[in-house]
C-alpha cells in the first residue's frame, strides 16, 4: 500500500466519522486565521492614525481591537486543540481496539510466530507516534495553511509587487521540507524497530528474573539491556536532530525574505511608492506568514512519522487469517461427543511435519490417552480438535460433523482444555475460576472449587475467594494453580476435555489432588489426555501410541503391555524411576 492510499484509508476508516467535529474545528481555524490577519492589518491604521495624524479616538480604539483580535485567536486555538485532541485519541482508541480484536482472533500460528513484544510495541510505540501526528496534522496543517492564505491575501492587498518577491522563497522552503521529511521517515522506521527490540528484551528479562538470578547473569543481562537502551537513545537523538534540522534552514530563509522585502520596501519608500504604515503592516503580515511556512515544514516531517507508524499497524491488521468460519457454517450440535480423525496430516508453517495420515476413533464419553516420545505429535493432535490449527489433509469429525463446517465459536463452546502451562490472570481467585462461565453463581463457583480440590486451600488464603493471586498466579504453588484451572474447566461444563500433561510437573502429593480433580472434571466426558507418567492412565479406555507423527499402535494398557514393544519399553523405563 503506497502512502497516498494509506492516508486515504486512515481518513475513510477513522477520520471521516468525525466530520461534524472536523467542520467545527475548521470554522474556528478560519476565525483564528482572520484574527491573526487582523493584527497585521491594524498596524497600518495604528501608525497612520495614532503616530502621524494624532487621532485620540483611534488611540483607544485600535489597542482594544488588537486585544480583541488576540483574544479571539487564543480562544479559537484553544477550541481547535481541545477538539483535535479528543478526535485524535478517539481514533487511537479505535485503532487499539482493532489491534486487540485482531490479536484475539488471529490464528495461533501467526501469534506464536511473533514475539509478544512486537504486539506490545504496536499497541504503544506505533499508536503513540500516530497519535502525536494526528494532533499535529489536524492543528498545524489546516490551521497554519488557512492562516497562510489569509496573510498572503493581506500582503497582496497591501503591495502585490513585494508579495511576489517575498513568496519566491517559499518553494525553496518546501523543497528542503520534503527532503527532511524523507530522512525523517527513515529515522522513524529505525526508531520503531529498535523500540520493538527494547520492548521484546524488557519482556524477556521480566519473565526470566529467577533464571537470571540463579545463573548469576545479572551483569550480562544488564550489559545487553544497556546496549539496547543506548541504541534506542542514539536513534532518538538522530531522529530529533533530523526533525530540528528544519529549524535553522527555515529561519535563514525567513531572514533572507525579510531582508529582501525591507530593502525593496525601503527603495519604494524613498521613491514615495509606499506609506510607512502600509509597509509595516505588510512586513508584519510577512513575518507572521513565515510562521505557518515553518509549521507546514514540520507537518511534512510529522506526516512521514505517522505514515511509518500506520504502515506497521495496518500490516498487522491486514494479516490474513486462515482459521475462520467458512461461508454457510452451521452451529455445532453435540450429541455423544465422539471424535474421529480421518486420513489426517498436518505440518506447521515452517514445514515441520507433525502428523502423518492419522486415523483414530474416540467414542463419546470415553477416556483416551496419547503417549509416545517427546516431539512425536501428541500436542499437535489435540490442538487440531478446537481448531487452533487446521490439517492440510484429512479432517476431524465430532459426532459426524466436520469441524470446518461448523462455526468456531459453537465448536469451542463444547471443549475445555487444561494444560501443564497454566494461564491465570492478575485478578482474584473467584474471577479466575469464573472465567470458565462468567454467568456462574457463587454456589456454582463453590461447587466447582470443591470438585477441583481447591476449596480448602482457597479458604486458607488471606481474603479467600477475593484474594488477588498476582501475575499468572505467582502467589500460588504449581498444584494450586493447576486445580484452579481445573475448577475453571469444570465450570464451563464442556462435553470434550483436553488434558495436555496436566500433572507432569507436580510432586506426588499435589499430583494426587490434581488427579482426583481431573477425575471429577472428566466424569462421563470425552477426554483426551497427554501424559508422560503412564501410571496416571492405567484406567483409560484406550491408549494411542504416537511416534514421529504416526499412530503406530492403539489398545488398552494391558494389551499394549503384552503386544507393544515401544509402550512396554516406555512403561518399564518409568517403573525404574
Amino acid at each position: 500500500m503506497n502512502k497516498i492510499d494509506l492516508l486515504k484509508r486512515i481518513f475513510r476508516t477513522q477520520i471521516k466519522k468525525y466530520f461534524k467535529q472536523i467542520l467545527i474545528i475548521f470554522l474556528f481555524i478560519i476565525l483564528s486565521a482572520m484574527a491573526t490577519t487582523a493584527v497585521a492589518w491594524l498596524l497600518d491604521p495604528a501608525i497612520k492614525k495614532i503616530f502621524i495624524e494624532k487621532d485620540k479616538v483611534m488611540l483607544y480604539t485600535i489597542p482594544i481591537a488588537i486585544v480583541c483580535a488576540f483574544a479571539v485567536k487564543s480562544l479559537s486555538v484553544f477550541v481547535v486543540r481541545i477538539k483535535t485532541i479528543k478526535i485524535a485519541y478517539s481514533v487511537i482508541k479505535n485503532i487499539q481496539i482493532l489491534l486487540g480484536e485482531k490479536i484475539l482472533q488471529s490464528d495461533t500460528s501467526f501469534l506464536t510466530s511473533k514475539h509478544s513484544g512486537k504486539f506490545i510495541s504496536n499497541f504503544t510505540n506505533d499508536t503513540l507516534t500516530l497519535s502525536n501526528v494526528l494532533n499535529g496534522i489536524a492543528v498545524n496543517a489546516v490551521k497554519e495553511g488557512v492562516t497562510l492564505i489569509f496573510l498572503l491575501g493581506l500582503m497582496f492587498y497591501q503591495n502585490w509587487k513585494l508579495s511576489l518577491l517575498a513568496i519566491t522563497l517559499i518553494p525553496i522552503a518546501a523543497l528542503f521540507s520534503r527532503k527532511i521529511g524523507k530522512r525523517m521517515g527513515k529515522a522513524v522506521t529505525t526508531f520503531l524497530t529498535i523500540s520493538e527490540v527494547f520492548t521484546k528484551y524488557l519482556s524477556e528479562i521480566l519473565k526470566a528474573t529467577q533464571v537470571i538470578k540463579i545463573f548469576q547473569k545479572e551483569k550480562d543481562e544488564l550489559k545487553n539491556l544497556s546496549n539496547v537502551i543506548s541504541s534506542r537513545t542514539d536513534t532518538i537523538v538522530k531522529m530529533e536532530r533530523t526533525r530540528l534540522g528544519a529549524g535553522p534552514i527555515m529561519e535563514t530563509i525567513t531572514g533572507i525574505a525579510i531582508a529582501i522585502v525591507v530593502f525593496t520596501g525601503g527603495l519604494q519608500s524613498v521613491a514615495g511608492q509606499i506609506e510607512i504604515g502600509q509597509f509595516f503592516s505588510f512586513l508584519t503580515a510577512l513575518m507572521l506568514a513565515y510562521q505557518p511556512v515553518r509549521a507546514l515544514a514540520s507537518v511534512n516531517i510529522g506526516i512521514q512519522e505517522g505514515l511509518t507508524a500506520a504502515e506497521r499497524i495496518y500490516k498487522l491488521l491486514d494479516n490474513k487469517d486462515f482459521i475462520t468460519n467458512k461461508e454457510g457454517s452451521k452451529e455445532f450440535q453435540i450429541t455423544h461427543a465422539g471424535v474421529k480423525l480421518k486420513n489426517l496430516s498436518f505440518k506447521y508453517s515452517d514445514g515441520t511435519q507433525a502428523l502423518k495420515n492419522i486415523n483414530a476413533t474416540i467414542n463419546g464419553g470415553t477416556k483416551v490417552a496419547l503417549v509416545g516420545p517427546s516431539g512425536g505429535g501428541k500436542s499437535s493432535f489435540i490442538n487440531l480438535i478446537p481448531r487452533f490449527y487446521d490439517p492440510q489433509e484429512g479432517c476431524v469429525e465430532i459426532d459426524s460433523q466436520n469441524i470446518k463446517d461448523v462455526t468456531i465459536q459453537s465448536l469451542r463452546r463444547h471443549i475445555a482444555m487444561v494444560s501443564q502451562d497454566v494461564v491465570l490472570f492478575d485478578d482474584t481467585v473467584k474471577a479466575n475460576i469464573a472465567y470458565g462461565n462468567i454467568e456462574a453463581s457463587d454456589k456454582e463457583i463453590l461447587e466447582a472449587s470443591k470438585l477441583a480440590n481447591c476449596h480448602e486451600f482457597i479458604e486458607d488464603l488471606q481474603n479467600k475467594y477475593e484474594t488477588l493471586i498476582g501475575e499468572n498466579g505467582v502467589k500460588l504453588s504449581g498444584g494450586q494453580k493447576q486445580r484452579i484451572s481445573i475448577a475453571r474447566a469444570i465450570l464451563k461444563k464442556s462435553s470434550i476435555i483436553l488434558l495436555d500433561e496436566a500433572t507432569s510437573s507436580l510432586d506426588t502429593e499435589s499430583e494426587k489432588k490434581v488427579q482426583d480433580a481431573i477425575n471429577n472434571l472428566t466424569q462421563s466426558k470425552t477426554t483426551i489426555i497427554i501424559a508422560h507418567r503412564l501410571s496416571t492412565i492405567n484406567k483409560v479406555d484406550k491408549i494411542l501410541v504416537i511416534k514421529d507423527g504416526e499412530l503406530i499402535e492403539e489398545g488398552s494398557h494391558r494389551s499394549l503391555i503384552d503386544n507393544s514393544i515401544m509402550y512396554k519399553k516406555l512403561y518399564e523405563q518409568q517403573q525404574l524411576l
